[in-house]
């Protein structure tokens, strides 16, 4: 069953996100409403670009490392399910995606020419601090392609707009237009950017957690069905 293997996919994908919290903490500010004062955290265009990270050399050596490791760990559990063959298109996109940023990274892509949100969506192609968040977007949306799992399919798309507004947004001033009381031009603790990435990998983990319940379930119910067929051949 799919569900008994991205689960796994899921929790992996989570796990290395919310790892990486630590290298999103930014210096804080505890500028007042109406008062004139620069607020480096702020980020009114969502995640900090690589540069404007404190550990911009971390991230990206972390980036790395974290492709690496959910590319074995995935690796080895779709093999010994036997369905190796349905991570093939997750391998495929991760692989284009991560080749593709840094090839436009180290050749410094101006990106779109325009004044647009296009030229900001392009942007996005560049490494910065959104794109480990975007590269799991991708990698679970083509994840669910080779499992030909609608369930997935349906997270995939909530998870893609999840993450392009982290990427694209600000955190405080989401949370903010929902209800909760946070003041957009303060952040003692520097953790809005941390923000941005914890939202996407709470989400995945919650995803990862209820597929896992699903597929107890699942194999619960297959259970007494598999032992009758036993009995029966008896």
């Amino acid at each position: 069953m799919a569900t008994r293997r991205y689960w796994f996919a899921l929790a992996v994908f989570g796990g290395l996100l919310l790892l990486s919290l630590p290298l999103y903490v930014t210096a804080g500010s505890s500028c007042s409403d109406g008062a004139p004062c620069a607020v480096g955290v702020s980020a009114p265009g969502g995640l900090l670009t690589v540069e404007q990270l404190p550990r911009p050399g971390l991230l990206k050596a972390y980036a790395l490392v974290a492709v690496a490791v959910a590319g074995i760990l995935l690796i080895r559990h779709y093999r010994r399910a036997g369905r190796l063959g349905r991570l093939v298109p997750a391998l495929l996109a991760a692989t284009a995606f991560a080749g593709g940023t840094a090839w436009l990274t180290a050749t410094h892509w101006k990106g779109v020419h325009s004044a647009s949100a296009l030229r900001e969506t392009a942007e996005l192609l560049l490494f910065n601090g959104a794109t480990p968040v975007l590269l799991v977007a991708v990698t679970v949306l083509a994840l669910a392609a080779g499992e030909r799992s609608v369930p997935l399919l349906a997270f995939a798309v909530l998870f893609g707009a999840v993450a392009y507004l982290a990427a694209t947004y600000d955190s405080f001033y989401l949370l903010g237009r929902i209800g909760l009381p946070l003041n957009a031009l303060r952040d003692p603790d520097g953790i809005r950017q941390a923000l941005n990435i914890a939202v996407p990998a709470g989400l995945l983990i919650l995803a990862a957690a209820v597929a896992r319940l699903a597929a107890g379930r699942s194999a619960a119910a297959g259970e007494p069905g598999a032992r009758r067929g036993r009995h029966s051949k008896r």
